[in-house]
């Protein structure tokens, strides 16, 4: 049961996103470039939901949330392994999915480049990336144990404030009304 809801979640966020448009490398770029924020106030409203959703549900429901170790170097390396990743293919894991079913050819490219990455990536962990990535690591942070408050409530108030600059922020910056 868990993994045909895991689908039906995979397949709603698959067609929200393709909604959005999120899956055209041009509109992207134009994100990417602050041109164009309508992928970006998605994703924000994806965050915040999502966030309050699942810290919410977790009161009333068992749920397991294991936090990651802050590794700052594996964070620094990954986000830059991504970033070129994501300005070279114009995709990203999610967003190439859904240019894939709706037929681009370029996102096989990104979606078989990834893949190859990440076995790349699982090859040399263990022997070259993890004596490296672990040398700044901050334990399990989390900003509710930092402010010492309990996670929904972090949760909410995070929520809140993505859903607050959604609302705020123009789709597209620059340009004027008449």
């Amino acid at each position: 049961m868990d993994q045909l809801f895991a689908l039906l979640v995979g397949v709603a966020m698959g067609a929200l996103l393709q909604r959005a448009g999120a899956s055209s490398p041009a509109r992207i770029a134009r994100n990417l470039r602050l041109e164009d924020l309508s992928i970006i106030k998605f994703m924000a409203t994806t965050i915040a939901v999502g966030t309050m959703v699942v810290y919410l549900a977790g009161l009333w429901l068992p749920m397991h949330l294991e936090i990651k170790p802050a590794y700052v170097l594996g964070v620094l390396a990954g986000g830059l392994v991504f970033g070129v990743g994501f300005a070279v293919g114009g995709y990203c894991p999610g967003t190439c999915v859904v240019g894939l079913s709706e037929g681009r050819r370029d996102a096989l490219l990104a979606l078989v480049g990834g893949a190859f990455g990440a076995l790349a990536f699982t090859l040399a962990y263990d022997a070259l990336l993890a004596p490296v990535v672990k040398l700044l690591d901050l334990g399990k942070l989390t900003l509710a144990g930092a402010l010492h408050v309990p996670a929904p409530l972090v949760a909410v108030l995070l929520g809140a404030f993505f859903l607050g600059a959604v609302a705020w922020l123009p789709t597209e910056p620059g340009r004027t009304t008449r």
